[in-house]
């Protein structure tokens, strides 16, 4: 019994110390902001380039195989008990502004929130006042 918990423990502590080492090379990850630029440029990982802020949701939508839902206005959200974990929307506000959502830990998500990204993406154009409407 002592062997089996000292193994559980090795790994357990060994897992956690790979799983926080992250060498910074310097290259962008996914989400990272050019902040050099006069407007808001964000690193899209998957194709290698920098791009606009839409350009990044609708890239990042696609990959998760989305939007699911399409663009939702209002209260035309779908049936909460049809929703599945990581299907999408794009909110669209009363004024035109949208957020791209994700179906995630069993409710609606703003998707830069989930993706940990930015502050300025989190709040970027519908996302800021999503949850007011």
């Amino acid at each position: 019994m002592r062997a089996f918990a000292f193994l559980f423990f090795s790994l357990l502590f060994l897992g956690g110390c790979q799983a926080s080492h992250h060498v910074d090379d310097g290259s962008p990850r996914n989400g990272d902001l050019d902040q050099t630029k006069p407007t808001l440029t964000v690193w899209h990982a998957q194709t290698q380039q920098w791009t606009t802020p839409e350009a990044f949701f609708e890239l990042e939508l696609t990959r998760l195989n989305g939007p699911t839902y399409g663009t939702r206005t209002g209260d035309s959200y779908p049936d909460y008990d049809s929703v599945e974990e990581w299907q999408t929307l794009i909110d669209q506000l009363p004024d035109g502004r949208v957020c791209p959502m994700v179906f995630f830990h069993k409710r609606w998500r703003r998707l830069p929130d989930v993706l940990a990204l930015d502050e300025s993406l989190r709040n970027y154009d519908g996302c800021r006042d999503v949850f007011k409407f």
